[in-house]
């Protein structure tokens, strides 16, 4: 049997790209402390050969330790609703990329702060498995920008959100 393989490439210009991200999250990305589960659903349409506009939500849950004369133990959820942009570097099947995004973020849970403007960093490599499916995995760190700058030496008062996870893709 001959297979006829086509080149892999990242998505492209007018081209959609569905994933799906799922994996592990905690406050600062030390492997000592507490992870939590983390998952999210993004959305690309490529409108250059290596930039598309993203549309995220996910979120990213961690176990929170009772603080005497603090909130109770219990699990600390950040939800995201986010838009931005990723730039690729296609390199042939491997197609590292940093991704940019601001929105919504919400917490829930013990002490938690309210609703704020967020911001994601990320950074990820897919590697291509045909024309149409990726599967890779990436690394976002989420805050909210006013409560980190008020308070640089502290990274503010705010909790953060730090995740690793696995990401499988469409390409349309």
């Amino acid at each position: 049997m001959i297979l006829y393989a086509r080149p892999a490439r990242a998505v492209g210009e007018d081209e959609w790209q569905v994933s799906a991200r799922l994996g592990g999250g905690n406050a600062n990305g030390y492997p000592i402390q507490p992870w939590g589960l983390a998952g999210a659903l993004d959305v690309e349409y490529g409108f250059h050969e290596a930039f598309a506009a993203r549309a995220s939500v996910g979120v990213v849950s961690r176990p929170v330790k009772a603080v005497k004369n603090g909130p109770p133990a219990g699990t600390l959820q950040a939800r995201t609703a986010l838009v931005g942009a990723t730039y690729t570097f296609d390199v042939i099947r491997l197609v590292p990329y940093m991704e940019f995004g601001i929105g919504l973020l919400a917490w829930d849970g013990p002490g938690a702060p309210r609703t704020s403007l967020g911001t994601e960093l990320g950074l990820g490599a897919d590697y291509l498995l045909t024309t149409r499916w990726a599967c890779g995995a990436s690394a976002q760190y989420i805050f909210a920008p006013a409560d980190l700058f008020s308070n640089v030496t502290e990274f503010g008062q705010r909790p953060l959100a730090f995740s690793l996870t696995l990401r499988l893709s469409r390409i349309f």
